[in-house]
């Protein structure tokens, strides 16, 4: 368990991956030196591409960024992980939030926070259904929940980012591309922390991609 606050930093370790340019991307959690006790490090599925050579051959940390840290708390707050601790004694308005940074939930959300800061958006040109009159649009926030008509279902992913009509979202399932004749030249297989550059109109209540029909509480009009 990790008490999280303004002492703990929270940061990112690109590591050399491969000859193509491409990074991988660690969170470290660096204990104090008094403690004796080595850095928490957890690897994830992201790899980052290096905006020149010498990155991708040198190992290079960065500390969380303001979107890095509201994304991951609002997530947290989401799925009902963690607690607040009491306020600190030296102020009334200080509090701190207690993570179990073991926890798997915990760490799905890792993976998410480095595939938005640090993965390359794939088009979704040919691979999603056009939007229809009968399924309502959703409302939707960074961090939100959502579906996607895929040509081969529906999909769900989680927005990660915002920019009028363009929204990109993180994939929480495999998308199998080669079903799929219009997409295939362009990538084979779209997997879980993959990044997608959709349109606002593409968003559809996250209820359809776990029970494949209209959510009960869907309204048409």
């Amino acid at each position: 368990m990790v008490e999280l606050n303004a002492d703990i930093p929270f940061l990112w370790r690109l590591g050399a991956e491969s000859s193509d340019g491409y990074c991988s991307v660690s969170m470290v959690v660096p204990c104090p030196a008094e403690t004796q006790v080595d850095d928490l490090t957890i690897q994830t599925s992201v790899l980052s591409l290096a905006s020149d050579s010498l990155r991708s051959e040198q190992e290079e940390t960065l500390e969380w960024n303001e979107e890095d840290i509201n994304l991951f708390l609002k997530l947290l707050h989401q799925r009902q992980i963690g607690v607040r601790s009491k306020p600190e004694a030296d102020s009334a308005n200080s509090t701190s939030l207690r993570v179990d940074l073991s926890d798997p939930a915990v760490i799905e959300i890792i993976h998410i926070v480095a595939a938005a800061g640090f993965g390359v958006a794939f088009t979704s040109t040919g691979l999603l259904r056009s939007p229809e009159a009968l399924l309502p649009a959703s409302r939707f926030d960074v961090g939100s929940k959502v579906s996607l008509n895929t040509i081969v279902g529906f999909k769900q992913a989680i927005v990660v980012d915002v920019d009028d009509d363009d929204v990109v979202c993180v994939l929480s399932e495999e998308i199998d591309v080669q079903a799929i004749d219009s997409a295939a030249d362009e990538y084979d297989k779209l997997l879980p922390n993959d990044l997608l550059l959709v349109q606002r109109a593409d968003i559809l209540h996250p209820d359809y991609a776990e029970s494949r029909e209209k959510p009960a509480t869907a309204i048409l009009h």
